[in-house]
């Protein structure tokens, strides 16, 4: 299933879910489904490769599988932002009601590059025997296209464990399904002269990066770091210079609509074990479907 949004604005261009309008269906009825993957960024790795081998459906003529003919290995460093890569393009499905997705994984071709260019095995706990399933139900309406988006928050989900003095890095993935139809997108520029806890964002110990809270949001937790009555982020986005115009850019896409908080900080102080995590001044940010805003800092 692959998920492309027809938007008129560029930053929208990449793929979310499309949760649609309510149609119990069944054997008879049927509709057009598409799936991709999009990915939160991580600090410390140049590339995180996954091997999709397909992609199952639980729905109301049971289970429906989507085999692969040749695995997808998809980077899912490359696929931050907007962007996103396909899994399934315009498969048939029965229409109804669904209750997961589950992704097919060979774990045996799926690796991570680490900053300093070591290549590691990825291990993802039961990967190659149930696959990473998608609890999250959905309703497909009869006749429809249905466009749905699998938002990979590696920031959270990549862990790096040592046993007998061997390195080994560990996905457990947090999973966010999103409604194609009813999403858009935040992005703007951050100041190269912004300091965040006495750090400019340019100086080699900051790796900048936007946090993303659902809400109107005070306290604010880190992936990894905690605060008391803190809200975790949803999601976040690299800050990263663009050559072109000199500026320092970022870009969330795939957000529902609705409110969000968001505050700059210097992501790669986000580690396991740490107490504080300094950030900039937020900002609020009100995404409505099909619009991207623009959120400065």
């Amino acid at each position: 299933m692959s998920i492309k949004i027809r938007l008129p604005t560029l930053l929208l261009a990449g793929a979310l879910l499309l949760a649609l309008t309510g149609c119990n269906g069944g054997s008879g009825s049927s509709a057009t489904m598409s799936l991709a993957v999009t990915d939160t960024p991580v600090d410390g790795a140049q590339s995180v490769v996954v091997a999709f081998t397909g992609v199952d459906l639980m729905g109301p003529d049971g289970q429906q599988s989507f085999p692969f003919s040749t695995e997808k290995k998809i980077d899912l460093l490359q696929q931050q932002g907007i962007n996103s890569a396909s899994l399934l393009v315009g498969v048939t499905i029965p229409a109804g009601n669904y209750q997961w997705i589950r992704l097919d994984i060979d774990t045996t071709h799926s690796y991570i590059i680490t900053s300093t260019g070591a290549q590691y095995p990825l291990t993802i706990p039961s990967g190659s025997q149930t696959g990473l399933k998608l609890v999250s139900g959905f309703t497909v309406a009869q006749g429809s296209y249905a466009e749905f988006m699998i938002d990979f928050n590696l920031r959270q989900s990549i862990t790096l464990a040592n046993t007998g003095g061997a390195s080994t890095y560990i996905l457990n993935p947090a999973l966010r399904l999103i409604n194609m139809q009813q999403v858009g997108a935040v992005g703007g520029t951050v100041s190269s002269t912004l300091s965040i806890g006495g750090t400019l964002i340019t100086a080699a110990s900051c790796s900048p990066a936007v946090y993303v809270y659902p809400g109107t949001v005070t306290a604010l937790d880190g992936f990894n770091v905690t605060v008391r009555g803190g809200t975790i982020p949803l999601t976040s986005a690299t800050v990263s210079l663009n050559n072109t115009t000199g500026s320092y850019d970022y870009g969330v896409g795939f957000l529902a609509f609705g409110t969000y908080t968001l505050a700059a900080t210097c992501a790669a102080d986000d580690t396991t074990g740490a107490t504080s995590l300094a950030f900039s001044a937020t900002q609020t940010a009100m995404v409505a479907p099909n619009i991207a805003m623009a959120v400065n800092f």
